[in-house]
């Protein structure tokens, strides 16, 4: 099965000049690699921003996800073959499934757990369905903006007040997924799909995910409190975008 995974880190935490390279000491840090099938492109950005005296700083708050999304209509794959996809999907549950197995992974790596913050899940779910429409694999969309932006575009501003220093931007995983494995192709036109089914995505997409260093350390990053999940289906494929703050 074709899947593919990124990751973006836009933490802001220092200022450090003639370094723009090495990672927590550079105004502006990048490395990584054009987006492969099978392989994570990597890109870290990280600021310092002193200051003397502690300051408030505003705080976004998180709210329990809503069961309200109904399920899609049937899924009709291939060209001309009109293969159904079996499984009732609901975009929204797949995207409680992903963030319940995000904290789970969590908990087992003792950490607390993440809240699910329902306007970082619609930047996360805007950015997939971005994905899926304009057929795109990267944490900057067509406009030029990384999640950080993005974000900002939306209202929301992630801001930790660490007293000497503060944090400032979102941090990012994607994933794309199939909705099926393998389909095999007859002489007589038929074709037989092995389906995937929504538990086997969500569960294969966190796996990819803490199987690459990366994302891992994402993922289990103790100073994140909340995340959003955002999933969107196009040509066939599965768009998880997972926002942290």
């Amino acid at each position: 099965m074709q899947q593919r995974y990124l990751l973006v880190s836009i933490i802001l935490v220092g200022v450090i000049a003639g370094c723009a390279l090495i990672l927590f000491t550079g105004s502006t840090l990048h490395s990584g690699s054009n987006a492969i099938p099978g392989e994570p492109e990597q890109t870290s950005g990280v600021v310092l921003i002193h200051t003397s005296t502690p300051f408030p700083l505003p705080v976004i708050t998180s709210t329990s996800p809503k069961l309200t999304t109904p399920s899609l209509p049937p899924i009709t794959v291939g060209s001309g073959s009109g293969a159904v996809y079996p499984y009732v999907l609901s975009l929204h549950l797949l995207e409680i499934r992903v963030h319940e197995l995000i904290n789970k992974q969590r908990t087992e790596n003792g950490l607390v757990t993440l809240q699910f913050d329902q306007a970082l899940a619609a930047i996360a779910r805007n950015h997939s369905e971005d994905m899926a429409t304009q057929d795109y694999f990267a944490h900057e969309n067509p406009a030029g903006q990384d999640p950080t932006a993005r974000g900002i575009a939306a209202g929301y501003n992630c801001r930790k007040n660490y007293g000497s220093y503060y944090t400032y931007g979102l941090a990012e995983n994607l994933f794309q997924n199939n909705l099926y494995s393998s389909a095999t192709y007859y002489s007589n036109r038929t074709t037989v799909y092995s389906w995937t089914s929504p538990e086997e995505i969500a569960q294969s997409s966190v796996a990819g995910w803490m199987n690459s260093s990366g994302h891992r350390e994402n993922i289990l990053t103790s100073s994140y409190g909340r995340e959003g999940i955002g999933v969107a289906i196009g040509s066939e494929k599965v768009y998880i975008t997972e926002d942290f703050c």
